[in-house]
C-alpha cells in the first residue's frame, strides 16, 4: 500500500492529489487518489518509461473494477505496459475509489471525472494527449467524453462497449433469446419475457441470461478460480454488494443513455473491437457503432470469445490493441 512519506500535487483549481511512488524491477509505477470535485478516485499508473505515450483504462459496471479492470490489468494491460505508460482508474464510488453521495452518481459526473483525470496526467507526466480505452459502460463513457473533449484524445479503443443503451439492450435480448430458445432453457425464456414486459424492473434478468448465453461471460475461464488468485474478496471487501449497489443507483439514467449523433463527427482514430460470441454488447450492435463512426475506424471480431476478451482471448486482444496503437492499422474478421 502507501508509506508515510505521500506527496501533494496541485491538480489545477478542481483538485488536489495525493501520491506515493514506488519502482520495482524497472517498473515504473504510481498509486493514490484523485480529488475530482470531492469524489476521491483511486487511480494507478504502470510502465517502463514515463516518457512513452499515455493511455487510460476505463472499466465497465458502472463500479465493475474487479470483474472489468482488473483482469485487463493483470493481462493485456501488463503487456501494453512494456511499450505504453498505462493508468487504471477506480471510477465514481468503485473499487478503491472512496464512496460518494447516491446524488453524485451521474454520467455527467462521471465524464468531469474523466476530463479530471486526464487534466493531471497529462499535466504530471508532460503529455499533450492521452489514449482512451474502454470496456463496456468504459466505452460508452469514452465515448461521451470525446465529444466534449476531443482535443485531449490521440486514439479512442472501445472493447465490447455500447454507444446507445436501448439499441444494446434490444440487440442483447434478442441474441439472448435465440440462445435460450435453441438451448430449450424455458426458465431463461420466461425470465426474458417478463423482462420485455417491463424493463426497467427487471433488467437484471437480461443481464442475467446475456451473461449466461453462449459459452457465458468469459468462455471457458475459472472466474471463481481468478478471484481467487488475485484475493478480489481480500483487497475489495464487500466488493459484490458495493458493485451492485452502484449499477442499481445508476440504472435509470444508464438506460437513456446515448453517444449516438454526438460523437459521428469526430476524427479521431478510433478500433471497435468485440468477441463474436457477445450476447451483452453484440457484434451486431458495435458493428452498427463502427459503420456510423465518421474518422479513422477498425472492427475486429475475436474469434470465441465472450463479453471480457482479456480474460478469454488476452492474446488475440493484446495483438488487435498493439497493431491499432502503433500503426493504426487493423486486424480485420469478416461478421455479417
Amino acid at each position: 500500500m502507501f508509506n508515510a512519506g505521500w506527496l501533494k500535487f496541485p491538480l489545477l483549481s478542481f483538485a488536489l492529489v495525493f501520491f506515493s511512488g514506488d519502482a520495482f524491477a524497472g517498473l515504473f509505477k504510481y498509486k493514490g487518489w484523485v480529488d475530482s470535485n470531492g469524489a476521491e478516485l483511486y487511480l494507478e499508473v504502470f510502465g517502463h518509461d514515463s516518457s512513452k505515450p499515455l493511455i487510460l483504462f476505463l472499466h465497465g459496471g458502472p463500479g465493475d473494477v474487479e470483474l472489468g479492470l482488473v483482469p485487463f490489468q493483470v493481462t493485456v494491460g501488463r503487456a501494453l505496459e512494456e511499450r505504453y505508460l498505462l493508468a487504471y482508474l477506480h471510477q465514481r464510488g468503485a473499487g478503491k475509489s472512496l464512496e460518494v453521495r447516491e446524488d453524485t452518481l451521474t454520467i455527467k459526473n462521471n465524464i468531469q471525472d474523466v476530463h479530471n483525470v486526464i487534466s493531471f496526467l497529462k499535466t504530471h507526466y508532460k503529455k499533450d494527449k492521452v489514449t482512451l480505452v474502454g470496456h463496456s459502460w468504459g466505452g460508452g463513457l469514452a465515448a461521451l467524453y470525446a465529444s466534449e473533449h476531443p482535443e485531449t484524445l490521440e486514439r479512442l479503443v472501445f472493447i465490447s462497449s455500447f454507444q446507445n443503451a436501448q439499441k444494446q439492450a434490444e440487440t442483447s435480448l434478442e441474441a439472448t433469446l435465440q440462445w435460450a430458445k435453441k438451448e430449450g432453457n424455458q426458465l431463461a425464456i420466461q425470465e426474458l419475457q417478463k423482462y420485455q414486459e417491463s424493463p426497467s424492473e427487471h433488467y437484471l434478468l437480461l443481464s442475467k441470461w446475456a451473461s449466461r448465453a453462449n459459452g457465458g461471460i468469459a468462455n471457458g475461464v475459472d472466474i471463481r478460480g481468478f478471484l481467487a488468485a488475485e484475493k478480489i474478496s481480500e483487497r475489495f471487501p464487500g466488493w459484490q454488494e458495493r458493485r451492485g449497489s452502484l449499477a442499481d443507483k445508476m440504472n435509470d439514467e444508464l438506460q437513456t443513455m446515448s453517444a449516438n449523433g454526438v460523437i459521428d463527427h469526430l476524427q479521431i482514430p478510433a478500433l471497435f473491437v468485440v468477441g463474436e460470441n457477445d450476447s451483452i454488447t453484440t457484434p451486431l450492435q458495435v458493428k452498427a457503432d463502427y459503420k456510423r463512426y465518421k474518422g479513422s475506424k477498425c472492427f475486429t471480431v475475436l474469434k470465441d470469445s465472450h463479453h471480457l476478451p482479456f480474460m478469454d482471448s488476452a492474446e488475440s486482444l493484446e495483438k488487435t490493441l498493439l497493431v491499432f496503437l502503433e500503426d493504426e492499422e487493423c486486424i480485420s474478421e469478416a461478421y455479417e
